[in-house]
């Protein structure tokens, strides 16, 4: 998200500053409140972006994750410093008791409008300790514009809402964990020591340059919870630990039958089975991407995993400062999209064809491995 103090706002009409001094943090409806007559406003968003971590039941950021007085989701997990201000994860689900729960929530949304006529769903995140409620900053849903861009609250066109707004929280894009063994010409090398410019081998045994890494640190619980596919169980050289969109090619008579395609992609978060693939939760996960001129296979732990995939899905859940390197490297970026390079089955697909396997487990599913 962008920090409040990350967001410059002014008065379209006239110029100047807005009349309420903390126009994020009080209300969006312009620069008023409901009872008020809004105005234009001009937000220029810019700086680094902040991470909040939260664990969270239902994929949703919703407004008042609140029971009575219990707090039933959403609580921070991470400690961050927000506008100079450190809030801290907390034991407490009760918000008059101590220690006081801590929580994260969706305060309010409000639409906005590029100079092009484009509309951005902007979301004011806070933050809880108990009763105490601060808008912190502001995420979007969808696509986040680049640091330095200038959006537009337009009266009578923008909208507001404050009360019982909910937003999906995306998933993680498709990631390796610090430490992973990827295959290349000179032998398989920690994904952590490939730069810019070095080549990986990929499915056909042809090497291709890597393009962009890059480096994400977040909170491993909960649904960003590494998943490890232990040693040998498809034709892996060690355990493998992916982040849990991952996909990984699968070659399967069943799916031929099922699908009409022999090799088909699959996300490893499909494949827990408690035994032979497990979830692996961390306090922190590194992650790492590697993105190359086209989607296609690389060799991780000597088996067929994804490269970074750039359709829209993953686009619009890369942090801003990402989007603005990759269309520094790649001029156009956004407007030409990779093909993805193998049939990709949704997760209740890839489930049916863990049931429909001859042993009904991981296991007895041949892998497409290194010749």
């Amino acid at each position: 998200m962008f920090a409040k103090g990350n967001v410059t706002i002014t008065r379209d009409l006239g110029g100047g500053s807005p009349v309420q001094s903390d126009v994020i943090g009080n209300a969006l409806n312009g620069d008023a409140f409901s009872w008020q007559n809004p105005s234009d406003l001009s937000l220029t968003f810019s700086g680094a972006m902040t991470a909040i971590t939260f664990e969270d039941s239902d994929g949703i950021l919703s407004d008042d994750p609140f029971s009575g007085s219990t707090v039933t989701d959403q609580f921070l997990t991470q400690p961050v410093t927000i506008n100079g201000t450190t809030y801290t994860p907390s034991a407490g689900t009760v918000r008059w008791a101590n220690p006081q729960p801590v929580n994260v929530e969706n305060e309010y949304e409000v639409r906005l409008f590029d100079d092009n006529g484009i509309a951005y769903r902007m979301v004011g995140v806070s933050i809880t300790q108990g009763y105490s409620t601060q808008v912190v900053g502001v995420t979007f849903d969808g696509a986040s514009p680049p640091p330095g861009t200038t959006l537009r609250y337009i009266q009578g066109v923008s909208s507001y809402g404050g009360t019982g707004q909910t937003v999906v929280v995306p998933d993680a894009t498709v990631c390796f964990l610090a430490g992973t063994l990827i295959e290349t010409p000179a032998g398989p090398l920690p994904i952590e020591d490939l730069k810019a410019g070095m080549c990986v081998l990929t499915l056909d045994r042809s090497e291709k340059p890597i393009r962009w890494i890059g480096q994400s640190l977040v909170c491993g619980l909960g649904k960003l919870a590494p998943i490890c596919i232990k040693s040998g169980v498809l034709g892996n050289t060690r355990d493998l630990y992916l982040s849990p969109n991952h996909r990984i090619l699968l070659r399967s008579s069943t799916a031929e039958l099922s699908f009409g395609h022999h090799d088909v992609l699959v996300p490893v978060k499909a494949l827990v089975d408690g035994v032979n693939v497990v979830r692996i939760p961390m306090p922190k996960a590194s992650y790492l991407h590697l993105l190359l001129d086209e989607h296609d296979m690389v060799f991780s732990e000597g088996i067929a995993t994804e490269s970074l995939f750039t359709g829209a899905g993953t686009t619009n859940i890369l942090a801003a400062s990402v989007l603005a390197e990759l269309n520094e490297i790649f001029p156009h970026f956004q407007q030409s999209l990779q093909h993805i390079s193998h049939l990709d089955l949704t997760m209740s697909e890839a489930r049916y064809l863990m049931k429909s396997a001859s042993k009904g487990d991981v296991k007895s599913i041949e892998m497409r491995a290194i010749a």
